[in-house]
């Protein structure tokens, strides 16, 4: 599972509300699904993501059988991206509350996290196996909250619409 794409901006304890509206406006592949490149894909948010036509979001209440099964295959393929994380945070343990803390100034914390990102891409395309009998990551992931509607959201609902007829 090769990370793409790493924003290491903002501490871990910061709350996803925030960090969301953040991540959208300061990482190179949200600006560049903004405006318009990438049409072939989309990216994948949860409920505290705005919904856009390049960010799709589950069904806050699904009404239907079609949209339940829109949100089944939505959460399924958010599991690939957690454990992307959770694997990552296994080869590099600091990373995890775990493991400890890096007690360093936050402009070098993101610095170690993009440089673990690059080594930890080398080792997989290397075959370097993960540390044997670690207990899994500790992930804290409180329970986002509803993002609000905004300009782009009846497109993205319609992208989201065509998607769940598709499944």
């Amino acid at each position: 599972m090769t990370l793409t794409n790493i924003v290491a901006r903002w501490p871990g304890s910061a709350h996803d509300s925030l960090t969301h509206s953040m991540i959208l406006t300061h990482s190179r592949v949200g600006n560049r699904l903004q405006a318009g490149a990438g049409r072939d894909g989309w990216l994948l948010g949860d409920s505290g993501y705005p919904l856009r036509r390049w960010l799709l979001t589950p069904f806050l209440n699904p009404q239907s059988a079609q949209q339940m099964r829109y949100n089944e295959v939505h959460a399924r393929a958010c599991t690939i991206v957690e454990r992307a994380i959770g694997l990552f945070k296994c080869r590099w343990r600091a990373l995890d509350a775990s493991g400890g803390k890096l007690l360093y100034h936050p402009a070098k914390v993101c610095k170690i996290i993009r440089a673990c990102g690059v080594l930890h891409n080398v080792a997989l395309r290397a075959g370097i196996p993960l540390p044997p009998d670690l207990p899994p990551p500790q992930h804290y992931d409180p329970e986002p909250h509803p993002a609000t509607r905004h300009e782009g959201y009846e497109q993205g609902a319609r992208i989201c619409e065509n998607v769940m007829r598709r499944l």
